[in-house]
């Protein structure tokens, strides 16, 4: 599984172009322990993300509901404020559920897209 945990082209540098206009940043996944400190560690992402909210530190997963309370409660953060990208559209209507909005991705070049509409590159 490590082997096979690879960056999408670009995306790392979207993250450090959303990282330098100073937009917090946060992980949310459902991975084992061991390959998300792998990738976090293997990618560098200490330097890019806040915080990582992954499944196997929070003891619930996406879809359930309330791992998205737990990450507005963790953040800090007003569900309004709050941008999740995700690739299932089940998670982000349980994120939507909660308040929070969202952007399904299905490219970099959509999800950048999509960013620069709500103002964040």
């Amino acid at each position: 599984m490590r082997s096979l945990s690879q960056e999408l082209p670009g995306s790392l540098d979207l993250v450090r172009k959303l990282r330098s206009n100073g937009v917090f940043l946060a992980t949310l996944n459902n991975e084992s322990r061991e390959l998300n400190d792998h990738r976090i560690a293997a990618f560098g992402l200490h330097e890019l993300f806040d915080v990582f909210l992954s499944s196997c530190y929070l003891g619930t997963k996406k879809p359930e509901a309330g791992i998205y309370r737990m990450a507005l409660d963790i953040t800090q953060r007003d569900p309004q404020d709050v941008i999740f990208v995700d690739d299932r559209s089940l998670n982000l209507e349980c994120a939507a559920d909660a308040g929070v909005h969202g952007v399904l991705f299905s490219s970099l070049d959509q999800l950048e897209h999509d960013l620069r509409g709500f103002g964040l590159l």
